[in-house]
């Protein structure tokens, strides 16, 4: 949708003296700095995204979004540790002088709406339970990589204003998808994780050392259950706009990216992500049924191909075939570990972030060794116990209800698959967190978490969502 010049949907005043004296007193500082310490290359790059952001600078946010299955790790003893976390703390930055410097309200983008009251109340949740015990350094980077991701979904709503601005977001992140899936397969090809993925993950502290190379592919992520949680955030978008999406650029996009990411969710032979994979098959079926004839016979036939494919796999993959009695003697003693852990607090858990160098200890395992839950919901307990379950739970009420509500009330197609399609990506992470907890040791899962429920958000939010009308779903 296009706004004439008296559109209030598009401010076009500029920025004063005072504002530009600002960026540009922040901008030379951060040059200072970048020559001043060791640690010059993330000081600059976020000295970069702010400006840009603050100058309101339209391809940042497709680049951030492009390059977010990297995450480049930080050599020093910060609690900030990796630098697309600094990268969304200095566009969020950005994102404020530009609102305050164009007139826009502030309050009401930071509080307006159930979910994000819901986000806010869970990082609050967070830091009480951290604050109520011991403050270590994991707590502290995953306190600041849960602020950031806050951040991040706070400036999807502020960034998408139209229609085109989701488009354009959803094209580059099915390209960066297709980007990760190429990837993979090269590592199938040459049968190694490459050299490339050395450089990525050198030292690799956070998830000790990746096993020897057994056919699972990672891509450019850190590993391959990590892996297929992404995929599976994005899966719900390319499916619902390659079925039913009219924008024939985005349409393709979505096609490609559904073939190609399918291909690498198995090769990364993650029973968990698979399971998840086709709870989501389920759910989309059913949701994109016209009628209740046409959804029991769609759900049969995804459930007849699905198991199918699945004796096909498992011929294949001897490990998608079979449960190996190490994987299951392992998780039920980590999940053992994990509530051990919440029954010593069961009110506050032992902290947000403090739970994986705890694992070790409980389970007899070499000094240093961190691991999670494998558990969404025992991780949740055992980390910020009942209350941060319950606000965890109540983050994803809210992100159901917005998704049935943007449903409910689109204004046409396209939002309606919008909200098919984080209903749907949300249902995919609850089923996975039944095996694997995946926030915490792959970050990128979490932004991609988090954008996609800005993305939501800004449907009700933009210019477009406040003049359009309802439109009625088949």
């Amino acid at each position: 949708m296009e706004h004439p010049p008296t559109s209030r949907a598009v401010s076009l005043a500029r920025p004063g003296v005072g504002e530009e004296l600002l960026i540009a007193g922040v901008a030379l500082g951060l040059t200072i700095a970048a020559l001043l310490t060791p640690m010059a290359l993330p000081v600059a790059v976020s000295g970069v995204v702010f400006i840009l952001a603050a100058l309101r600078f339209k391809p940042l946010l497709p680049a951030v979004i492009f390059f977010l299955p990297l995450t480049p790790f930080l050599d020093w003893n910060f609690p900030i540790r990796d630098l697309t976390t600094l990268a969304r703390f200095s566009m969020f930055a950005g994102v404020v002088v530009y609102r305050l410097s164009h007139g826009k309200g502030v309050r009401e983008w930071l509080w307006s709406g159930w979910l994000t009251r819901a986000i806010i109340g869970y990082f609050a949740v967070a830091i009480v339970s951290v604050a109520c015990n011991a403050v270590t350094l994991d707590a502290q980077r995953e306190l600041m990589r849960l602020a950031s991701y806050v951040c991040f979904y706070y400036v999807i709503m502020d960034w998408i204003q139209t229609r085109r601005d989701t488009q354009t977001l959803l094209k580059v992140l099915m390209a960066s998808t297709i980007a990760v899936a190429l990837f993979g397969l090269y590592q199938m090809m040459i049968g190694g994780y490459s050299a490339l993925y050395d450089v990525l993950y050198p030292v690799q502290e956070e998830i000790r050392q990746i096993p020897p190379w057994e056919g699972r592919i990672t891509s450019f992520l850190e590993h391959y259950n990590g892996l297929a949680a992404y995929i599976n955030l994005v899966v719900p978008f390319c499916l619902v706009f390659a079925l039913r999406g009219t924008d024939p650029a985005l349409r393709t996009w979505c096609k490609w990216c559904l073939a190609l990411a399918g291909a690498a969710l198995l090769l990364t032979q993650s029973r968990g992500g698979l399971l998840a994979f086709v709870a989501m098959l389920m759910v989309s079926a059913y949701m994109l049924a016209p009628d209740r004839k046409t959804r029991m016979r769609r759900l049969a036939l995804v459930l007849v191909v699905c198991m199918l494919a699945a004796a096909v796999a498992g011929f294949f993959f001897q490990r998608l075939g079979e449960i190996d009695d190490y994987t299951a003697v392992s998780r039920l003693a980590i999940w053992g570990g994990a509530f051990t852990v919440f029954a010593r607090a069961p009110v506050v858990g032992a902290g947000f972030g403090n739970l994986r160098p705890l694992m070790g200890g409980l389970l007899g395992l070499p000094e240093g060794w961190m691991g999670d839950a494998h558990n969404l919901y025992l991780e949740l307990l055992a980390e910020s116990g009942l209350v941060g379950f319950i606000a965890f739970a109540f983050l994803i009420v809210c992100g159901l209800r917005a998704a049935r509500r943007c449903m409910r009330q689109s204004r046409d197609e396209f939002a309606w698959l919008i909200g098919v399609a984080v209903f749907v990506a949300v249902c995919g992470v609850l089923a996975h967190g039944a095996v694997d907890y995946l926030f915490h040791t792959t970050p990128q899962v979490a932004a991609l978490f988090f954008l996609a429920l800005g993305i939501l958000a800004a449907q009700t939010r933009g210019p477009e969502a406040r003049a359009g009308q309802t439109w009625v779903a088949p």
